[in-house]
Order: C-alpha cells, then sequence, then structure tokens
C-alpha cells in the first residue's frame, strides 16, 4: 500500500535533506582538512627526525658516520615494532646507516651537484607498506665541495590515516548531533506550524454533516485562508440550494393542504349523499387516494421541518419523555383499538429527561406508533418503553408483526423506501422523519427484530450529551 503524502512529511523531507546534504559535503571537507593538518604536523616531525640524524653525522678520516646513542639506533633500526624507517647515504653513493633496501629518491641522482640543502616530501611503498617519506642533503663539509650526504626517513601512512579518522570523528561527532537537534527542532516547528491545519481538520471532521456553518478564517494561517474562503463560499451556495429545496418542500406542502383537505371533504360528503353501489365504490377509492395524498404532503412537510435550517428555530427545552412517549401512547389507542392490536406503554416511575423539541419529538412518536399499527396484524401487540442504560436513554417501538429482513433494516430510514411484498399502505417517509428528528437531537435510530427472531424493534438512543443538562 502506497503511504499517503502529507505536508508535514514533504516540508520535513525538504528541510531536512539539504542539512544531510550540506553534512555528507561537510564531511568530505573537513576530511581533506585533517588530511592537510596531519600531513603536515606529521612532516614537520618527520623533518625534525631527519635534521637530528643529520647533525649527528661525523666524518673521520674521509669517511661519515651516523653518531647516535645506541638506543636511539636501536629506536631507528627496529622497523616491526616502530614507525619510523631510515636510511643514510654518503657522497659517493656508499652506505652509512638504517635500512640498505630503502629505495632511492628519483629527486636526487647520485651526480648531482653536492652545492645546496634541499628537502623533498614524497610517498613511496616500502616492504609493500605505504610510506611518506622526507628525504634531505647535508653537505659534508659545508663550503669545502666534498659533497653531500642523504638522509631519508619514512613514516607508516596508516597511522597518518588512523590519525586523521580520529580527528575528523571528533568533528564530524558534534555536527552529527547539531544536525540531529536542527532536523528535531525542524520536526517540531512544522508541527507547531502545521497546527492550526491539524485543528481544523479535526474540526471538520468531528462536523455533522448537516452543519453548513462556515469555518473561521482567523484561526488559520494567512497562507490557507484563501483556501478557507473558497471552503466558505461553498459551504454558504450549498446552504442556500439546501434552503431553497427545503422552502419549496415546506410551501409546496403548504400549499397542496388546502385543496387536498377541501377534496377530501367533498369526497365524504359525496359518500354520503350517493346511494348507488358503483357510484360509491369509485368515491371510496377517490377518498383513499386523498388520504394518502394528505399522509404524504403533511409527512413531506414534517420531513422539511425535521432538517436542519428548514426556517423553524428549534424550540429545545428540557422535558420528560416518558411523560411525551406516554400521551403520544394515548392518543394512538382508538387506532390500535379499531385494528384490534393491544398498545401499551412502560416506562420509569420516576421518568426520563432529556434536552430536545416537544414539537418534533411527538411528532416522531407519532411517525413510530403509526408505522408500527399499520403493519401490525390484527391481534398484534405493541409496547412503547422508554429505559435508561448507562447514561443513555433509550425510546423503543416494539411490536410483533412480520418484521424486515436483514438486509433491508438500515434501507427502510431512506426516504420514499417501502419493503417489497406488504400489503400496508405508506409513502415510505415516517422513519426518515423518525431518523432526521433524532439525529436533530443527537440521538440514533436503528431497527432489529426482537428476541426470537420476529416482530421489529425501532430503537431511538438518546447520547449522554442530549440527556445532560
Amino acid at each position: 500500500m502506497l503511504r499517503t503524502r502529507t505536508l508535514r512529511r514533504q516540508l520535513i523531507a525538504w528541510l531536512s535533506t539539504p542539512l544531510v546534504v550540506l553534512w555528507s559535503i561537510s564531511i568530505i571537507v573537513n576530511y581533506d582538512i585533517a588530511k592537510q593538518f596531519v600531513n603536515l604536523a606529521y612532516d614537520r616531525a618527520l623533518l625534525e627526525v631527519a635534521l637530528d640524524i643529520g647533525r649527528n653525522i661525523k666524518r673521520v678520516n674521509n669517511q661519515s658516520y651516523l653518531d647516535l646513542p645506541a638506543a636511539a639506533l636501536q629506536m631507528l633500526q627496529s622497523w616491526e615494532s616502530g614507525r619510523l624507517s631510515y636510511r643514510v647515504t654518503g657522497a659517493n653513493g656508499e652506505y652509512i646507516s638504517g635500512e640498505p633496501s630503502f629505495p632511492k629518491p628519483e629527486e636526487f641522482p647520485e651526480s648531482e651537484d653536492t652545492s645546496a640543502d634541499r628537502v623533498r616530501y614524497y610517498d613511496d611503498v616500502f616492504l609493500g607498506r605505504d610510506m611518506r617519506v622526507v628525504a634531505m642533503h647535508v653537505p659534508v663539509e659545508p663550503g669545502s665541495g666534498k659533497g653531500v650526504v642523504r638522509i631519508q626517513v619514512a613514516e607508516r601512512v596508516t597511522l597518518r590515516t588512523k590519525f586523521a579518522t580520529e580527528l575528523l570523528l571528533r568533528m564530524v561527532l558534534p555536527q552529527a548531533l547539531l544536525i540531529f537537534l536542527a532536523m528535531f527542532a525542524v520536526w517540531y516547528g512544522v508541527g507547531r506550524g502545521l497546527a492550526p491545519l491539524s485543528q481544523l481538520q479535526r474540526q471538520i471532521e468531528h462536523r455533522s454533516h448537516r452543519d453548513l456553518s462556515p469555518l473561521l478564517e482567523s484561526t488559520v494561517p494567512r497562507e490557507v485562508q484563501p483556501l478557507i474562503h473558497a471552503m466558505n463560499g461553498l459551504l454558504e451556495r450549498l446552504s442556500a440550494s439546501i434552503a431553497a429545496q427545503q422552502r419549496f418542500i415546506a410551501d409546496a406542502a403548504h400549499q397542496l393542504r388546502t385543496p387536498i383537505a377541501g377534496l377530501k371533504t367533498q369526497t365524504e360528503l359525496a359518500l354520503r349523499q350517493t346511494p348507488a353501489t358503483e357510484a360509491k365504490a369509485a368515491f371510496e377509492q377517490l377518498h383513499t387516494a386523498i388520504e394518502r395524498m394528505a399522509r404524504l404532503v403533511n409527512q413531506l412537510l414534517w420531513l422539511a421541518r425535521a432538517e436542519p435550517d428548514a426556517g423553524r428555530a428549534s424550540a429545545t427545552e428540557r422535558i420528560n419523555l416518558t411523560e411525551l412517549a406516554r400521551e403520544a401512547t394515548t392518543d394512538w389507542v382508538p387506532q390500535a383499538l379499531a385494528r384490534n392490536i393491544d398498545l401499551g406503554f412502560e416506562g420509569p416511575p420516576g421518568g426520563a429527561r432529556i434536552e430536545g423539541d416537544p414539537f418534533l419529538l411527538r411528532e416522531m412518536l407519532n411517525n413510530l406508533l403509526d408505522n408500527a399499527i399499520r403493519y401490525t396484524q390484527s391481534g398484534g401487540h405493541i409496547t412503547v418503553r422508554v429505559n435508561t442504560a448507562e447514561g443513555q436513554i433509550i425510546l423503543s417501538v416494539e411490536d410483533d408483526g412480520p418484521g424486515v429482513p436483514e438486509a433491508e433494516r438500515e434501507r427502510v430510514f431512506e426516504r420514499f423506501y417501502r419493503v417489497l411484498g406488504t400489503s400496508a399502505e405508506g409513502c415510505g417517509l415516517g422513519l426518515a422523519i423518525v431518523r432526521e428528528i433524532a439525529q436533530r437531537h443527537r440521538a440514533e435510530a436503528a431497527l432489529t427484530a426482537r428476541g426470537d427472531g420476529t416482530g421489529t424493534i425501532v430503537r431511538v438512543v438518546f447520547s449522554s450529551a442530549a440527556t445532560a443538562g
């Protein structure tokens, strides 16, 4: 799975990569500088050894020899245990002291003039090891023209490399610590800089899909404010469009209620005044259709009222849900008795109080009870319950009707959706209104079967936020 690109990761990468590149370049430059200083220091030390050897060269009976204490000679000649090697060659190329097999420098041919002192530094290989060599000429007798004595002193290159590496580490490790602290500062700074965006993200994530109020532009950085301004413009246009649709539904429902009520009255009057069987049957069908149309219009109007920003202020107050449910249940007893249905109520003795709109909550109960009575067969049972559990208040309507298939228990809350195969009349808006009102009260509406797998239970669970106050 590809990792999602984030602004934080990109900023850290773009700010940290130059630091790492500069640190890498610094390592190369520092190593070169360290090698130069180490070579300079070691070359000077080699020259000092060569000068010490030169000062101790004596000439007796036209023969040159090295006059050094035994301890000094032993130190110089112990190649395997020491770090230095040397060779002293006379004016005529004869061997005087040191390593006889040490290679001669090309810079000093045997026939070279003996008049001037010279010093040369070069790299060479001796006994399979890389060496750094200083070669110098020392006059046998200055001003006599008797030639020079050649002195070569060598040192292992590995010692210089090791020292240069140690010196580099002493410089690089503090730099690495600084780079790490700089990257941590970058990470922390980017996090602090993006904190307003994270806060905006949480604000949008926790916002209801029905909340189309504008986002605050003052809490985000100036670079993000044009984006927030554009989003607010979109939310404003979307809110205006939804409000226009809601006003259209409400206005249309209001305009249709009066003529439909007139048609219903006229058909009822015609039914009472028409003795003919065929005409009466036609009027009965017309009356049934008008009743369904009136119910549809009323439910459309209630759906428009239940939606947020529907032009009606929510009259929220502290109400006793138990009393409200008991009153609504009592109002529907005649309809239940007309269909030979046992309608009962159960609630806690002390009541259950919530913050809500009694006008909308009563309509929610009306839709639940109407839906249950329509789909419960004659002789069935319906029970309205209000109970509390873990700080929540649960309103439920249970019936022993045919039930709803599990695959369609969520879809019945959609607008105009009806379960196929049902003979009861309806327009598919009752449970949609229930969910709209529940969500407006920060509650969750769900449909399940009874414990034995039959019937239907519609539960509306009010959260602790809705019950507090």
